[in-house]
């Protein structure tokens, strides 16, 4: 158990004694239980002053022997009360001290899960590198994931700014057209989707796959950021906040071809000069580059986990 842990285990031990001195001083305390007694509820009224004296005196001796029945009965209920009171207590203590006692182990083995996820993770992570670096021996995972983070916020600046142009070259077709088809939906409305200050808390290679001679690599980034909907026309916040930023879990994928000979150096159609073979346009005649890509593009991003700031 870490020090954090025993900190939390001293907190819950401290709230169930004082849940058990505050029950059993309730316990101890000679309360009286109240009892209505409606036999006194009714109203006498006579005739003659011989008829209203007898009535006098059966009403007296009647509060006698009522008063008499009622102190017996008080005393007895009182016992009684005082008893049933007691189990209460008893059973209120056991139920408060099961109840902290399941919340603990929950808490603990939540804590101990996320441990667990986050050396999983590390672990993970080294050995992903190594089966990565038998396909692609100069595999550099830092720089592979800084690569990651600058496609992940160029995707993000280019969807809020309506110019997903700008990053066709580092996504997938698919990925492309589903932005564009969102993208579209938000501009009728008249709405834009603001994201900024972004701050990378980290990242990790998860998985790794090869098929048909193209490698796809798995990644979580935990990142933090300002993230809502304003009216475009009056920068009005629809949805979402502009006080509190919020932390997302992705995981993203990232593909290219492990064929080096695919690379194209020429667009087909006119003949320029290629820098870099993304799926995307030539910059010249805007003819559609379908070859393999050699240099990673994104092909998934998903959001696993979200908490507001």
């Amino acid at each position: 158990m870490n020090k954090k842990q025993k900190k939390l285990l001293k907190k819950v031990l401290i709230t169930i004694g004082i849940i058990i001195i505050i029950l059993v001083s309730f316990a101890l305390i000679d309360k009286k239980p109240t009892f209505a007694d409606s036999g006194f509820g009714t109203s006498y009224s006579g005739g003659s002053s011989s008829s209203s004296h007898s009535s006098s005196s059966h009403s007296s001796s009647s509060s006698k022997r009522s008063s008499s029945s009622s102190s017996s009965g008080s005393s007895s209920g009182s016992s009684s009360g005082r008893s049933t009171s007691a189990g209460e207590v008893i059973s209120k203590m056991i139920f408060f001290i099961l109840f902290f006692v399941v919340v603990f182990i929950i808490i603990y083995h939540k804590e101990n899960r996320k441990k667990t996820k986050k050396h999983y993770d590390i672990l993970n992570d080294t050995e992903v590198e190594k089966q990565i670096q038998q396909y692609i021996p100069n595999f550099n995972k830092q720089e592979f994931l800084n690569n990651g983070y600058k496609i992940y916020n160029d995707v993000q600046e280019a969807w809020m700014n309506f110019k997903l142009e700008d990053v066709q070259s580092v996504i997938t077709d698919e990925l492309f057209n589903m932005y564009k088809s969102q993208l579209t939906t938000l501009e009728v409305k008249g709405e834009q989707n603001i994201m900024k200050d972004f701050v990378l808390v980290r990242s990790f290679l998860k998985d790794v796959s090869v098929q048909n001679n193209t490698i796809t690599i798995s990644t979580g980034y935990i990142i933090e950021f300002y993230d809502y909907i304003v009216e475009q026309s009056t920068g009005k916040v629809l949805r979402g906040t502009d006080k509190n930023k919020v932390r997302i879990t992705y995981e993203m994928k990232f593909r290219k071809t492990l064929d080096e000979s695919k690379k194209v150096t020429k667009c087909p159609a006119c003949g320029a000069e290629i820098e870099m073979n993304n799926t995307g346009i030539c910059s010249y005649c805007r003819s559609k580059l379908v070859t393999e890509n050699t240099e990673w593009v994104l092909t998934e991003k998903n959001t696993l986990n979200q908490e507001n700031l």
